[in-house]
């Protein structure tokens, strides 16, 4: 009789390992999915990051010069320069166009790097939650505040640039001090047509590629900025929902990302519109979000 106890408490062990090694398998699965979700939502903000920096850089340098006329400021500042011509002097005559580059170039940059950093740590820390499954869930339930200030960054993001679309200051300002040149060359000239429409076409091409810069960088950051809401979703029901549930909706998540690029300007907006709105109706989001703008806009400013 001991024999069969022991036995029968011997294939209840057996039984309850088993179903606690199946639940620990499933729980590293679900892991897994959620460590893909946050390494995508990780990609995609940092795409974002540098979609914006493009867009700043942009807006801040000068247009190349043409040969000749790098030439005729090499030449007039030697001429005009008085003091010894050392290594400063000469980074100075052979590139005048750094001289104008704005000073909070240093800020912006340690800003953004701020951002990349705090993108690629939380999808680092989702590395190791498969190996430690059984306690995944508190590990998962500490993460969502880091990516409702991440994902509320990715909103503002849209917004800033929505609200304030890209303008590339230096390369319109050399275009209107040539248009004021050949309007104040009189008499007026069959030449001076052609100078006009020359710079005509260019402005155009400067407006079109502001165009194209600002729709990019509205269009990446509000692709981010989905990924973490829906993200958002799993995380904070993650203890309920199964491997499969989970895996329906990053599949669901990555879907509504992926259409976000064939969205016309118009559907971009309305995008990043119902994003700021669902942050502005939940007070933890809206504190993120309120913080997270005005953070960018200082950081925009040249």
């Amino acid at each position: 009789m001991k024999v069969l106890r022991s036995a029968a408490r011997y294939v209840w062990f057996a039984e309850v390992l088993l179903a606690a090694t199946i639940i620990i398998s499933g729980c590293a699965q679900k892991a897994k999915l959620i460590q893909v979700g946050a390494a995508q939502f990780g990609a995609e903000s940092v795409a974002a990051i540098d979609k914006i920096d493009e867009l700043r850089r942009k807006e801040t340098e000068a247009a190349p010069l043409p040969p000749e006329k790098a030439s005729q400021l090499f030449v007039e500042g030697v001429k005009k320069s008085t003091g010894p011509i050392d290594l400063q002097m000469l980074r100075l005559i052979i590139d005048p166009l750094k001289a104008g580059a704005p000073k909070s170039e240093a800020q912006w940059q340690a800003f953004l790097q701020k951002l990349r950093q705090q993108y690629t740590t939380f999808a680092a820390t989702f590395a190791s939650l498969d190996k430690g499954s059984w306690f995944a869930r508190s590990a998962v339930r500490e993460t969502i505040p880091v990516l409702d200030k991440l994902t509320a960054q990715m909103t503002a993001f849209a917004v800033s640039i929505q609200e304030k679309p890209a303008e590339f200051i230096r390369e319109r300002a050399a275009i209107a001090e040539e248009l004021e040149r050949v309007r104040d060359t009189k008499p007026f000239t069959p030449i001076t047509d052609l100078k006009l429409l020359e710079l005509e076409r260019r402005l155009r091409e400067v407006r079109a590629a502001e165009e194209e810069i600002t729709r990019n960088g509205i269009e990446q950051a509000v692709k981010a900025a989905r990924l973490g809401a829906e993200l958002r979703k799993l995380l904070l029901d993650y203890d309920k929902l199964s491997m499969d549930d989970i895996a329906e909706g990053l599949s669901f998540a990555f879907n509504i990302a992926g259409a976000i690029p064939g969205l016309d300007v118009a559907g971009l907006k309305a995008e990043s519109d119902t994003l700021m709105k669902m942050m502005r109706e939940d007070e933890t989001l809206r504190n993120f979000a309120e913080a997270a703008l005005s953070e960018i806009n200082t950081a925009r400013v040249k």
